[in-house]
């Protein structure tokens, strides 16, 4: 992941002076060129944000789970699916008796739990631990409302991206003579694109 970083840094280093010098020497190809090199930009940005992300998820959810007590009935599914994703617990029978203990896990993985990707089997072990103990984000959780991957953290960022770029692009402008309006919607829209976790999360959650 490290060499993955330095490769997008070095890209968006690029773009950027791609960007200054299709705005000061507008020209159709280089244009081209410059939306294609931000649409790949931000889109390993994007990826690398929900690697780190997932990661450090997971490794929060951990912490917490060894301050649980393991003989509490009401936790009993919760660690046999962590020791089945660990790899402690082989009897499918067991697991397939916890998981039709949570009444949201897919079918598919209800029959075939060894099928289930590691990735998945976490999600679910995630959701399923904040619907037993109501943990909350100013606990230092990573929290999110369902199963997906957009956490408030993951929001926070590519909406302060957004916003920034959008700004910057507004002034250039209106102060830098003769624009290239061909770039500047492109790369409005790009920008606008990492807004539309935010207003997902407002309509789908707080409307």
């Amino acid at each position: 992941m490290v060499v993955v970083i330095i490769i997008f840094s070095i890209l968006s280093t690029f773009s950027i002076a791609l960007l200054i010098t299709d705005i000061l020497i507008p020209s159709p190809n280089l244009t081209m060129f410059t939306v294609l090199s931000f649409a790949v930009t931000i889109i390993g940005w994007m990826f690398i944000s929900y690697h780190l992300l997932n990661k450090k998820r997971r490794f929060l959810f951990l912490q917490k789970i060894e301050h649980l007590d393991r003989s509490n009935e009401k936790l009993n599914n919760l660690f046999v699916l962590l020791d089945f994703i660990e790899g402690n617990e082989t009897n499918l029978e067991v697991v397939k008796s916890a998981l039709n203990g949570i009444y949201f896990s897919p079918s598919s993985m209800r029959k075939h739990p060894e099928k289930a990707k590691k990735k998945e089997l976490y999600n679910l072990l995630i959701e399923y631990y904040l619907t037993l103990t109501k943990d909350k984000y100013k606990d230092n959780f990573v929290w999110d409302y369902n199963i997906n991957f957009f956490t408030w953290r993951c929001i926070g960022l590519t909406s302060t991206i957004g916003l920034i770029g959008i700004g910057i692009l507004s002034l250039c402008y209106n102060y830098i003579p003769h624009p290239n309006d061909v770039l500047y919607t492109a790369l409005y829209f790009f920008f606008g694109t990492l807004l539309v976790p935010l207003i997902a999360k407002f309509f789908g959650h707080i409307i």
